[in-house]
């Protein structure tokens, strides 16, 4: 049966396509085991024929680490990842910018989260950030906002285009936490909120 979706060939009884995670017409199972739901699947599966999801990433259910991962098109849990962008906002500033580091790294977990990968890492930006003065985050904000339009376009949400440019132009005028406002507006949307 091949997948409306991707095109790929799937075994007949395929209830979800295991290239790209579409639900197909028909259901069934067939080789190597998903830990999901215990069916079985062919070999070199990358999605479950049977539920739908990511073979061999993390079950759904655990939340350990804030890591979570599902396959496109599926719900998403949006665990600790989305917030309120103005009490963001707020404790970012009473705390005299503190507050908005812990905002950094929840944001970059959530984008790596979403992508299912670990692209971005807090502590090297960090690192980065201060040895240069601060001229690292320009670029790292950019760099962000690029991340979330390949989430937004893996989860079928519609694309920011201009917000890596628009992230870009504001860390440059220094207003970092009108980007970031801007930016996490973007990752509640993909998680639904």
């Amino acid at each position: 049966m091949q997948c409306k979706n991707c095109g790929h060939d799937n075994p007949e009884e395929s209830r979800f396509c295991m290239k790209c995670g579409k639900e197909m017409a028909e259901t069934g199972t067939g080789g190597a085991k998903c830990t999901h739901c215990g069916a079985e699947n062919i070999e070199g599966a990358l999605f479950c024929v049977a539920c739908g999801k990511s073979i061999g990433a993390p079950y759904s259910g655990d939340v350990s680490h804030g890591r979570t991962y599902e396959a496109p098109g599926q719900n998403i849990q949006n665990g600790p990842f989305t917030s309120n962008i103005a009490l963001d906002v707020v404790l970012s500033i009473i705390t005299c910018g503190i507050y908005w580091f812990f905002w950094q790294a929840r944001q970059m977990r959530a984008i790596n989260h979403l992508l299912g990968q670990q692209r971005y890492n807090f502590w090297l930006w960090f690192l980065l950030t201060l040895v240069t003065c601060g001229l690292f985050n320009i670029y790292y904000e950019y760099y962000m906002a690029q991340g979330i339009n390949e989430a937004q376009g893996k989860y079928g949400k519609q694309l920011s285009r201009d917000l890596p440019v628009l992230s870009l132009i504001l860390t440059i005028l220094g207003l970092n936490i009108v980007a970031d406002a801007i930016q996490q507006n973007e990752i509640n949307k993909i998680f639904g909120q």
